[in-house]
């Protein structure tokens, strides 16, 4: 069981472009519009990215307070993996961005 554990943590750390799955995103309130879903890379990893069109700040704080994404939040540590998923989310050009990202 170590042996397992030890491997799943060790592969966990090598594989930095894993990413959460989109079915790890909140759910989105209607009527709003899901853009799409990408995955963007940078220096701190990768994660995923939603837009969801929201063309006015009101819409965006609606949706932000409705999703539950005022703060960054993050799951329960997976303690097989010691990961943790994180969400959170931004407001620019006419779209709110929902991230996930995995913390360790």
């Amino acid at each position: 069981m170590a042996f397992v554990w030890v491997t799943s943590v060790g592969l966990t750390f090598i594989n930095e472009g894993k990413i959460p799955s989109d079915t790890a995103f909140p759910d989105v309130p209607g009527p709003a519009v899901v853009k799409g879903i990408s995955m963007q890379c940078g220096s701190g990893g990768c994660w995923r990215e939603m837009a969801i069109e929201a063309d006015s700040t009101v819409v965006a704080n609606e949706l932000i307070n409705e999703m539950d994404l005022s703060q960054e939040r993050c799951s329960a540590r997976n303690l097989l993996t010691l990961t943790r998923i994180c969400t959170s989310s931004s407001h620019a050009g006419g779209q709110l961005r929902v991230y996930l990202r995995y913390a360790y």
